[in-house]
């Protein structure tokens, strides 16, 4: 490994580190200031969860549009068409969750074509 490549992967990992730090940084002061709370997020839920609006329970796992306060979940479809919750943005742990993880279906949900065994 050459110098020059060293230095550049030292550039890359200090960069990266910045990021890191930028967003963590950029999280306390909102949690502190309470500004996210009132947002809407698009969220992977860890446990079931009932749709505010249609009654729909989403599964452990599916994706749902939630707000901090007053405290609220919404299915996507509910969300896109309610007013206030139309500028929902994709919270950390769902843009971590979809990177690391290879596309699946959700839980309970099949393939065209799958049998179903009893």
């Amino acid at each position: 490994m050459g110098f020059r490549q060293r230095e550049r992967k030292r550039e890359r990992k200090r960069q990266e580190r910045k990021r890191e730090a930028a967003s963590g940084s950029a999280q306390r002061q909102s949690r502190r200031s309470g500004s996210s709370a009132e947002k809407w997020w698009l969220t992977p839920l860890r446990s079931k969860q009932c749709c505010a609006r249609c009654a729909l329970v989403i599964r452990e796992g599916g994706d749902a549009v939630y707000r901090h306060t007053p405290r609220e979940v919404l299915c996507v479809p509910c969300a896109e068409q309610r007013e206030d919750s139309k500028g929902y943005r994709p919270s950390m742990r769902w843009e971590a969750a979809r990177a690391g993880a290879p596309r699946r279906q959700p839980p309970g949900l099949t393939a065209p074509g799958d049998r179903l065994t009893p």
